[in-house]
């Protein structure tokens, strides 16, 4: 009897007998052979089934993967689904892009960024929203000294701290304030030459071992917190910058007031309150 005959033959058989006809899909070429050799009674060839298109897929679902598995996005985007597709698993987002403002996507979902801030996102109180979009402590202002609690000695209250004059020899008796642009952490050029000569008073001249304070301030503009990070950013830049010269950081210590101390009125005066000053102690 030719092949094809007893093909049909045996698959009429399984019919009339209420069998299924023989699933070929996934268990692999191989285990489709050999189910089909035990259905019919023959041996078939493994170039048979290639040729008819048998393979390893599935030939039942010929839809594609089932949600949550994928080849493609809009397999991810069906029946109410929404998402993109990943290594074959349907996810939420593949980057950052998929994500909403103050979100970043972290093993294929959105998540919020931690003390992430901006206009829409306000930051805990105590706190204000830096350049990097992220929330900071301000610093808290330790009084030394106010109007009821007197300084000893020949010292005097200056930024809620107790003063002495320095002692030092010509030219490390006196060291102005450095001023800033408005909204500006930058050194101006002419803070240079105030803060070299400090250097060198401190390090080889008549100051030498003295412990310097800088203490950052702001105009009366703009947010409590966010003046009181501005002013430790200038702090912070000055001793940088003696840093650089020589000065020990273990002998410099940065302190904010913020807006606490301003004083102006017109942008003349404001410059005036944008300043680090310097005190020895």
């Amino acid at each position: 009897m030719r092949f094809k005959e007893r093909m049909a033959r045996t698959a009429s058989h399984s019919s009339a007998r209420g069998h299924a006809a023989p699933r070929l899909g996934g268990v692999g070429v191989a285990g489709a052979v050999r189910r089909l050799s035990r259905a019919i009674g023959v041996v078939l060839p493994v170039s048979l089934l290639l040729l008819t298109g048998a393979g390893t897929a599935p030939l039942a679902g010929c839809g594609g993967p089932r949600y949550p598995s994928c080849d493609k996005d809009e397999q991810c985007n069906t029946d109410g689904h929404k998402g993109v597709c990943v290594e074959h698993l349907c996810t939420e987002c593949r980057d950052d892009r998929a994500c909403s403002v103050g979100q970043t996507c972290t093993n294929g979902a959105c998540a919020d960024i931690p003390d992430y801030c901006d206009e829409k996102h306000a930051c805990p109180e105590g706190s204000t929203c830096g350049d990097d979009n992220r929330c900071k402590k301000v610093p808290k202002v330790i009084a030394e000294c106010d109007d009821n609690r007197a300084c000893p000695g020949g010292a005097h209250c200056e930024n809620d701290h107790c003063v002495t004059p320095p002692a030092g020899g010509p030219g490390c008796t006196s060291f102005p304030a450095v001023h800033f642009d408005y909204d500006s952490r930058d050194l101006p050029p002419d803070a240079r030459s105030v803060l070299q000569r400090l250097a060198g008073c401190v390090t080889t001249g008549s100051l030498k071992g003295a412990k310097v304070l800088l203490t950052g301030h702001c105009d009366p503009r703009g947010e409590y917190e966010f003046n009181m990070v501005l002013g430790a950013e200038r702090a912070e830049n000055v001793k940088t910058l003696l840093g650089s010269l020589g000065v020990s950081e273990s002998k410099m210590t940065t302190s904010s007031r913020g807006k606490l101390d301003a004083v102006g009125t017109d942008e003349g005066s404001w410059a005036q309150d944008r300043r680090v000053d310097i005190e020895i102690r």
